[in-house]
């Protein structure tokens, strides 16, 4: 499942109007939720879909304000990716391995 976007919710009926007209949406009985292709900007669809509503959004896409380093203050970096319109994912990606090089050169 690593290459779609998942998306879980109560059932509501306005919900699943909404969920169908992202394109390539699919459900997922077993574990009732939905999925879509990963592809760039379908997050941003996903949430200008549903805005304001309350859904569950797979928490590797979720913003990475919650998850910057304390003692590195990467938020000017998240900052200025965002101003340059990089994906969540790639500055996901960015942040994690400026970590990773931190870590390994304080060793």
């Amino acid at each position: 499942m690593s290459n779609r976007v998942i998306v879980a919710f109560p059932y509501n009926p306005s919900y699943v109007e909404k969920v169908k007209s992202i394109k390539g949406h699919r459900y997922h009985p077993e574990g009732k939720y939905w999925s879509f292709p990963d592809s760039d900007g379908i997050v941003e669809e996903i949430v200008a879909v549903f805005q304001g509503e309350k859904i569950n959004i797979d928490p590797a896409l979720q913003p990475l304000k919650d998850k910057i380093q304390v003692n590195g203050n990467f938020e000017d970096l998240r900052r200025e990716l965002v101003s340059r319109k990089y994906s969540p994912k790639t500055i996901k990606a960015y942040i994690h391995y400026n970590e990773v090089f931190l870590k390994t050169a304080r060793t």
